[in-house]
């Protein structure tokens, strides 16, 4: 039920049931197909989106179809909030990695609850914070850190323990990935990353097992000990 579903979103916890019904009552479902785009930068649209199922991505892309990955979204993640608040247009393009389903709620009736209950206002800066805080991050490894560097970290940050039999432990599985979609992640080429791959594969920090990237849990470490030596 989707009051239940709005109880366990952080944003919405503090909210009255007779609120939640309201919002399940006049927010919309969105579905979207895997590749579709849910808006364009500078789009001009006000509305917040709630994740109920799928995965998507936050992206800026150049003129040549290039990607950069900003942020991804999965099931009670929301996003819009920018545009939300200031009005002005989006600032990033947002697109389906798998078939998703969004609630999408109007600016008037967010701004309702904001004056109703402004214990979503902290909710919402704490969220805000965060991603402030990932985006300084970001920026820092595109200024200071070489593309082997910012693979790994960007592998070591998505993995995954390997589960099973035999399972040693040295490994963790970054899952299947493109050489267009890690230099996205990074800020890089695709011919940068794959080339860099090679070197990583060569020393045994990276390898590749049923189609899955496993990265070793010492990458940093072993990658700046070779780089020592």
């Amino acid at each position: 039920m989707l009051i239940e579903y709005l109880k366990n979103i952080p944003l919405f916890k503090h909210l009255k049931d007779s609120q939640l019904k309201e919002i399940a009552a006049r927010c919309k479902s969105a579905t979207f197909r895997k590749g579709d785009v849910v808006f364009h930068k500078t789009d001009l649209s006000t509305d917040l989106y709630i994740v109920n199922s799928g995965k998507l991505k936050a992206v800026l892309i150049d003129e040549e179809g290039d990607e950069i990955e900003l942020a991804r979204f999965e099931k009670g993640a929301f996003f819009g909030e920018l545009s939300l608040l200031d009005g002005k247009g989006r600032s990033a393009t947002i697109v389906a990695e798998k078939d998703a389903e969004l609630f999408v709620l109007k600016k008037d009736l967010f701004f309702d609850l904001l004056y109703k209950e402004p214990r979503i206002s902290v909710e919402l800066m704490a969220t805000l914070v965060d991603r402030l805080r990932k985006a300084d991050e970001m920026i820092e490894s595109l200024a200071f850190l070489e593309v082997g560097e910012r693979l790994i970290k960007s592998l070591l940050d998505h993995a995954t323990a390997i589960d099973g039999p035999g399972s040693s432990g040295d490994y963790l599985k970054a899952g299947k990935l493109t050489h267009k979609e890690l230099a996205a992640r990074i800020g890089s080429s695709r011919e940068a990353v794959s080339k860099c791959l090679k070197v990583l594969m060569a020393k045994a920090i990276v390898k590749e097992a049923d189609g899955n990237i496993l990265i070793a849990r010492s990458a940093l470490d072993r990658l700046k000990s070779n780089e020592r030596t």
